[in-house]
């Protein structure tokens, strides 16, 4: 016999009667008609079981019966406890069919998540009905019991999974309120920023900005992850009105779309160049909404993150690691220009020099791996004009570390790559424990 078939079961309906009769009056103080409550109980049930994508995505017992409690609450506070008329003569007040239509169309993805968040609950769910179903047996100081365990019978009834009873259910209905209590007041969740740059990577290896590979040092089992923001080169918002991003574990790919949010200024010819910022902000789509396709669901933590445009091709980031040439001293003190490839235009465009201005800082890395910040004066085509600060300990402490003992200045440098810094993009993700605290 499958879940729904249990879930449609007599003795499990009459289980969710019994916790539904407990949560409305515990937290209304209120009696329904029970053949009223049966009805509304049997329509919320034929609403969940006609739900394909809520039942694809269920596969509990216990999860089918959380989600019917919380519609049924949802169906008492909207239809009887703050039911609100509009123009008394002139307005019929909705069906119930059409109020539990509504609640199971509004709030499929955000049971869904509650679920989720049951799954850290279970645990504790079951250590509870243990330690009743103990209770039942030896002989306690009823003053020192908690006041949900006055409830408990002796004998219990409608096992419905592992350990856990009617009575359970209640406890679990109880769990349900003190969890939506949480998630309407947003500032008690524990939310932590997690921010992945394409800089971090080994870019003199992995040349091109798409395609990222990456270990995630989240428990993904114990935490929820949502993206959240991308902040990408001004001119990609020139080449897609929307952005694909794509996540792949190796087993399981997602995929999250994000829009442009931030609000470009266009000067007098039309052009973008006035806008204040050298990064626009892309947000995802329906993120003010709680739905579970913005919830990363991945098991394995070595992600490969790529980006598709709005027809679905790899999104054109360009490449890093750009060959240099030639190193030469200029007659300005500590200025030098530096000569770039070109034989492959497609390549050298893709650098995005373009994106920097007067006194921008530019990475150059040596074939020993070591770091030198320079300081852009001037971008001519594929020659750039720099300054570089031999003072500056980092940089000093780079040249240092060389292999070569004869190299005193960049000029000496034989083999060198830069990266510009104005083309990186950064994904911004937020994750929390999947329990509240």
């Amino acid at each position: 016999m499958g879940v729904i078939d249990d879930f449609k079961q007599e003795k499990n309906r009459m289980a969710i009667i019994v916790a539904t009769e407990k949560m409305i009056m515990d937290k209304y103080n209120i009696t329904i008609d029970k053949l009223e409550l049966k009805g509304i109980i049997d329509q919320i049930i034929l609403s969940i079981c006609n739900d394909a994508i809520l039942i694809k995505s269920v596969v509990k017992l216990i999860e089918l019966n959380t989600i019917a409690l919380t519609k049924i609450k949802d169906y008492i506070e909207y239809n009887i406890i703050n039911k609100k008329i509009v123009n008394n003569d002139d307005k019929d007040e909705l069906t119930a069919e059409e109020i539990i239509d509504n609640i199971s169309k509004y709030n499929t993805d955000e049971l869904l998540s509650k679920v989720i968040e049951l799954e850290e609950k279970r645990k504790t769910v079951n250590t509870l009905a243990s330690a009743e179903k103990k209770a039942n047996i030896e002989p306690v100081n009823v003053s020192s019991v908690p006041p949900i365990s006055l409830a408990i019978k002796e004998t219990p009834k409608y096992s419905l999974v592992n350990n856990v009873n009617v009575e359970n259910l209640e406890t679990i209905a109880y769990i349900i309120e003190k969890m939506e209590s949480i998630m309407n007041n947003k500032k008690n969740i524990n939310y932590k920023t997690l921010i992945i740059n394409s800089y971090n990577r080994d870019w003199t290896i992995y040349n091109n900005r798409n395609n990222l590979s990456l270990s995630v040092n989240i428990d993904l089992t114990k935490n929820i992850i949502e993206p959240k923001k991308l902040l990408m080169p001004k001119y990609v918002k020139n080449i897609t009105p929307y952005i694909n991003m794509t996540i792949n574990d190796g087993k399981k790919t997602q995929k999250f779309q994000f829009i442009l949010s931030n609000t470009a200024c266009r000067d007098a010819g039309g052009d973008y160049t006035n806008y204040n910022g050298n990064w626009d902000t892309w947000s995802i789509m329906n993120g003010e909404l709680e739905t579970i396709n913005n919830i990363i669901q991945l098991n394995n933590k070595e992600w490969v993150i790529s980006f598709t445009d709005f027809l679905n091709n790899e999104l054109d980031l360009g490449s890093d690691c750009i060959n240099i040439v030639r190193i030469t001293k200029t007659f300005d003190d500590n200025q030098y220009n530096i000569l770039t490839e070109k034989t492959d235009i497609m390549l050298f465009n893709g650098h995005q020099l373009n994106l920097i201005n007067k006194y921008d800082n530019i990475l150059l890395k040596t074939g020993d791996d070591n770091d030198i910040i320079l300081k852009v004066i001037e971008i001519n085509n594929n020659n750039i004009t720099v300054l570089y600060d031999k003072n500056d300990k980092k940089n000093e402490s780079a040249l240092a570390t060389l292999d070569n003992t004869d190299i005193t200045d960049i000029t000496d440098i034989t083999e060198a790559y830069l990266l510009n810094y104005k083309a990186q993009y950064s994904i911004i993700l937020s994750y929390h424990s999947r329990i509240f605290k």
